[in-house]
């Protein structure tokens, strides 16, 4: 074999090397995104769920039974009452929305992450719907955030329950 084809044989092999390592790097980045991808699909819907869930029970401790005219009726303070669970953290025994407020529960998804889930509720005004109200009013809002381990997004999602009685 000469010394052109020698080196065009040569030649031929790293380019052959150069395309397989750029491959295999597509390769592991393609897993990598449709791991985030997976991990974001899995966030959205956990929070979701703790919004649904939340939608679904009592405006404020005082309307799970009775309609309340006054909104000095509602409670002062945000979060479970005494009797509904906290720890370990399920959402079990909640029975209304600002239940919800301060949760902070890990949820393991097994072959993906962990995740974390944060709540919070607080009164706002139809005027400042993204500012804490120092009163009590007919609306409550949830911003929930949703984090993975392992990654740097974050799924936050926020949703604004107003009371109505209709007599």
């Amino acid at each position: 074999m000469g010394t052109g084809q020698m080196l065009l044989a040569t030649l031929a092999l790293a380019l052959l090397g150069s395309t397989v390592l750029t491959l295999n790097r597509s390769s592991t980045q393609h897993g990598t995104i449709l791991q985030q991808t997976e991990i974001g699909v899995y966030g959205i819907s956990m929070a979701t769920s703790i919004v649904e869930e939340a939608q679904g029970l009592a405006f404020d401790e005082t309307t799970v039974d009775n309609a309340v005219a006054a909104v000095s009726s509602l409670t002062s303070t945000m979060g479970p009452e005494s009797g509904e669970t906290t720890s370990p953290v399920t959402t079990n025994n909640y029975d209304d929305f600002d239940d919800f407020n301060n949760l902070n529960m890990l949820v393991n998804v097994s072959g993906v992450s962990q995740f974390r889930i944060q709540a919070r509720v607080y009164y706002v005004t139809p005027t400042a719907p993204n500012t804490v109200s120092a009163s009590r009013t007919w609306h409550k809002r949830m911003d929930v955030t949703v984090s993975a381990f392992g990654t740097t997004d974050t799924v936050r999602t926020s949703f604004i329950f107003s009371y109505f009685n209709f007599r």
